[in-house]
């Protein structure tokens, strides 16, 4: 009865893939640039989330194979992007014909194939980011400048009488390329996880069957080309479950691999070292916390998972519903296709801004920051020039002291933790917001550092758990990822600070944190008194 159930459930997903693709093909026969462009549309977007995920992961990422095809995603995403504006019957471009959106997929198509040829060569060596964006920049221009200005890229399609050996010839090329790569992937496929491994084979194969699918049709809109397209969208579904569903769910299997590698070694070790003798135990403690420190990053790569499902759920369900709308609906006018298209834009920046403050949490989690003194001045600027729209669109009033308390702190940290009370406290404040911030030496040698608001303020049950990680309180209604104020507490305890809320239902709140002053500390009062004469 349990291999049964295991069997459906397993079946249901081909089932509905089957169906979703039968479904595109049936698109496709009543409306071939529709399903050209959802296709399109779909290949860009991965190719922006690999990008995405990649760059935001690159100061820990160790695999160069990864990081270089993540940033060459961006370029052939582009040339992708111009070749699905360019298409037959889209009259988006003067004098266009199928010949140059077809010129623009072959030359994306060799740099795509090109890419992953080169890719599995980086693995060990050290990867010149700026060198690589400056090449495919130019290399880009030159494409692009080649089909559109100068008009030499080779003819690749005659009205009437179809392909030419040209483009036939280099969709071989280009299938070569592919499957030159699934070899070099295989020699190199112990710098992967094995899931990976197998999820980017099939994506390579089927992308070696669309190119010479794409050899045999005769009209851009006929059965064969249709074909083709179906194979590259599931082509890149595997693209996206390789790197950017088990990046998110399980980053220590494509971002981190080297950093769980490390762990399990560790807990080798600690096994190894527990069976030795006691002249061994005061090195055995030292395991058994380094063994605990593991645990802990297992509960953040675990936090991860949740988060990233919980709070990505919304921002996917948008794009599943954008998208059916674009499916479903046939008589879409173009200014409604941009206004969908700006939609799915404005869900990626929102998924985007989630994976950053993920990130954010990992590096306070696993970076030790230099103490230093801080121009607080400087800091609380920034910020507010950070969140000038959010105050100019809340009408809020900010109330600064003229001069700060001297501290010891890292300021790019600091910048973080000020910017999410000081937007906290107008997104939940009153109508106009009316927010203050200040500072205050405390006897045990501490400043206390704070911002008050004017709002609702928050019931005691929910201030217990405020900064606990990936909670959110309160106003649940207000935009916002849960992951703010977790952030603010590992930065302040990292930073040998504490944080905390006052609040009184009715009366607003008061939010709150603590650093180290300047081992001067006449010169700390010194400043608080100036702050008070003025």
């Amino acid at each position: 009865m349990g291999n049964r159930a295991t069997a459906i459930r397993r079946a249901v997903p081909i089932l509905l893939g089957v169906l979703l693709l039968a479904g595109l093909f049936s698109i496709s026969l009543l409306s071939f640039l529709l399903f050209h462009t959802l296709v399109e549309i779909f290949t860009i977007i991965v190719a922006a989330g690999i990008f995405m995920i990649v760059w935001n992961a690159r100061g820990y990422l160790h695999n160069n194979y990864l990081l270089f095809i993540g940033i060459a995603a961006v370029f052939v995403g582009f040339l992708d992007l111009l070749h699905t504006l360019a298409y037959q019957g889209m009259g988006i471009f003067a004098d266009q014909t199928p010949n140059t959106a077809t010129q623009l997929w072959v030359a994306g198509r060799y740099l795509q194939s090109l890419s992953l040829l080169i890719a599995p060569f980086l693995l060990g060596r050290k990867l010149k980011v700026e060198l690589q964006i400056a090449t495919y920049a130019l290399i880009t221009g030159l494409l692009i400048g080649s089909i559109f200005y100068w008009h030499d890229f080779p003819v690749a399609y005659v009205v009437g009488a179809g392909l030419t050996p040209f483009k036939v010839t280099s969709e071989f090329i280009v299938a070569a390329f592919f499957l030159a790569a699934i070899g070099l992937l295989f020699w190199k496929r112990d710098a992967f996880d094995p899931t990976v491994v197998r999820y980017l084979t099939y994506f390579l194969v089927l992308m070696v069957a669309s190119e010479i699918t794409f050899t045999a049709y005769v009209s851009v809109y006929g059965a064969v080309n249709a074909i083709g397209h179906i194979l590259r969208l599931v082509a890149f579904f595997f693209l996206y479950k390789a790197v950017i569903e088990t990046g998110l769910v399980k980053p220590y299997a494509v971002l981190l691999r080297d950093l769980k590698h490390s762990e399990d070694r560790l807990r080798e070790h600690a096994a190894v070292l527990q069976s030795l003798n006691e002249d061994l135990e005061r090195m055995g403690e030292r395991l058994r916390e380094d063994a605990a420190n593991l645990q802990a990053r297992n509960e953040d790569l675990d936090a991860y998972a949740h988060s990233v499902a919980h709070n990505l759920k919304n921002p996917l369900a948008v794009l599943v519903t954008t998208s059916e709308v674009i499916t479903n609906v046939t008589d879409l006018t173009r200014k409604e296709l941009r206004e969908f298209t700006q939609q799915i834009r404005n869900t990626a920046y929102e998924m985007n801004s989630i994976i950053d403050n993920l990130l954010l949490l990992a590096e306070v989690r696993k970076t030790e920051a230099p103490l230093e003194p801080v121009d607080m001045d400087s800091v609380v600027t920034r910020v507010r020039e950070r969140l000038s729209y959010m105050i100019k669109q809340h009408k809020a009033q900010i109330n600064i002291p003229p001069a700060w308390p001297a501290a010891i702190g890292y300021a790019p940290w600091l910048e973080e933790v000020w910017a999410n009370y000081l937007s906290n406290a107008i997104k939940y404040g009153g109508q106009p917001p009316h927010v203050e911030l200040g500072a205050a030496l405390q006897p045990d040698g501490m400043i206390r550092f704070w911002t008050r608001d004017d709002g609702i303020g928050l019931p005691g049950e929910d201030q217990a758990r405020l900064f606990a990680p990936f909670t959110r309180v309160g106003q649940v209604h207000k935009p916002g990822h849960g992951l703010g104020l977790s952030i603010v507490l590992h930065i302040i305890e990292k930073l040998g600070g504490q944080v905390g809320v006052e609040s009184e239902p009715g009366k607003g709140s008061l939010f709150y944190f603590t650093l180290p002053a300047c081992p001067d500390g006449e010169e700390a009062e010194k400043t608080l008194a100036q702050r008070e004469q003025d």
